[in-house]
């Protein structure tokens, strides 16, 4: 029992259900939002806010016959796009002349769902869940959520849902004093009965563009399950998620990449040889509405990355150490 509630124990147990009884209730309400995400169909336009910056973005997403197909791209950016079908996510970057093909997991394959915060009974001790009231957004009746942390290691959320699909139509990351770090807003949105198959193709000819292939088998024998590196000093909540060694496109070495997560928040680690390190990188910066630590150890560069205060990473890269290969 908090501190801030132990007083009214004397109180008749009726006093203390509202409190619990929205708890739950903002708990639904998030489960409900990933449930529309994921098996609606819908169309529409969002504006993404981070780090002073705006950029438009179109989603197309269509649940048909049980198969899952997205298109999100760019209206400021031309010729970036993300095509998913089920598990299969290919990502293109047409200024690059690029195309990304990965095999994701069942929570990330949407470029969307991904951007939002999904409910586990685990986050209850990091995290507290309130319903805001009601309101209206683009004309439909919206039940605002918030997500607020217990610790000031972590960003919280709020949300604004469509009240009969809980659909989001606004969502923020926001920092201790309530300040919006980032912001993903729908500007217009359709559930449309059908949707066509040229809605969902991409808008540019690949012909002639390098794609480069991951394969999770081939990601699995890089070296998942032997991480080189460990982070000593991680916020309390975080476990190691991910550990693989892994070749990004353009790279002549392998990068360690270690993700820690609390189930809500997580922060990405990446480790390289640091023969050529560009001063510039060095220290902290930002990446949109993430923060970014990096720093020099053990002739390795190490970058920390995450949605979560500009302090976590900076502890997180400053610990990270070498390990002793469990093979040897």
């Amino acid at each position: 029992m908090s501190r801030r509630t132990a007083w009214l124990w004397p109180v008749a147990l009726a006093g203390l259900l509202p409190v619990c009884t929205w708890a739950a209730d903002a708990r639904d309400w998030l489960t409900r939002m990933e449930q529309a995400v994921e098996t609606m169909s819908y169309e529409g336009t969002f504006v993404h806010i981070a780090g002073g910056t705006m950029e438009t973005m179109q989603v197309v997403h269509r649940v048909k016959d049980g198969r899952v197909t997205e298109r999100l791209y760019s209206r400021d950016q031309p010729g970036r796009e993300v095509i998913r079908k089920d598990e299969k996510v290919t990502c293109i970057f047409a200024d690059q002349r690029t195309v990304l093909v990965e095999q994701r997991k069942s929570q990330e394959r949407s470029p969307l769902r991904a951007a939002l915060p999904r409910y586990s009974a685990e986050l209850d001790r990091w995290y507290e869940f309130r319903e805001g009231g009601n309101g209206r957004k683009l004309g439909r009746v919206v039940r605002m959520i918030e997500i607020l942390p217990r610790d000031s290691l972590r960003y919280g959320h709020r949300l604004w849902l469509d009240e009969a699909t809980a659909m989001p139509l606004k969502v923020q990351l926001v920092d201790s004093s309530g300040r919006a770090v980032e912001e993903v807003q729908f500007v217009s949105i359709e559930l449309p009965a059908t949707i066509p198959d040229a809605r969902l193709e991409p808008a540019v000819d690949l012909g002639g563009f390098s794609w480069y292939v991951h394969d999770p088998d081939e990601l699995a024998a890089e070296g998942e399950s032997n991480p080189g590196w460990s982070a000593s000093d991680v916020p309390s909540g975080f476990r190691l998620m991910t550990a693989r060694r892994q070749f990004l496109p353009g790279a002549s070495q392998a990068v360690e990449h270690l993700v820690y997560s609390d189930g809500l928040a997580s922060i990405s680690v990446f480790v390289e040889p640091a023969d050529s390190v560009d001063e510039a990188l060095k220290g902290a910066s930002r990446i949109g509405g993430a923060s970014a630590f990096s720093t020099v150890h053990e002739g390795h560069q190490v970058t920390a990355v995450g949605e979560v205060p500009a302090s976590t990473v900076r502890e997180v890269a400053r610990s990270l150490r070498r390990v002793a290969d469990p093979r040897q």
